[in-house]
């Protein structure tokens, strides 16, 4: 005698064909389909070591942190204290006091008093 199928496995299968004859995509065409999309993301927004575009270099440039010193000083034209610089640089104790020495040395700046210069 012949077997009955099982009544899930009819309707499945023809689910299946008429989704295939159909052309219609099924739930794992549309995760493969996601998937595929988020690796060509993924390599668009990679930096490739051959194919990095070259930035433009802005015209603007910085101040170093001397000339930024030696500005402050200049707005004192009878001279001024570390604690004043200090406060209106924001740089901590060391790279104040190395940025004085360079400048006293190179004669951009002069000691009035102790602790007091004022720009040349």
């Amino acid at each position: 005698m012949l077997e009955k199928p099982e009544p899930g496995t009819n309707w499945e299968s023809f689910i299946k064909m008429l989704l295939k004859k159909l052309d219609i995509p099924t739930k794992e065409d549309i995760d493969f389909l996601h998937g595929k999309l988020d690796n060509l993301e993924q390599l668009l927004y990679q930096k490739q070591p051959g194919t990095r575009r070259q930035e433009k270099k802005s015209t603007v440039r910085q101040k170093s942190a001397s000339s930024i010193v030696l500005d402050e000083f200049a707005k004192y034209p009878k001279g001024t204290n570390f604690k004043t610089i200090k406060a209106a640089t924001g740089f901590d104790d060391k790279k104040l006091r190395n940025i004085i020495f360079r400048l006293d040395k190179i004669k951009r700046i002069k000691r009035v008093n102790r602790g007091i210069y004022k720009k040349i």
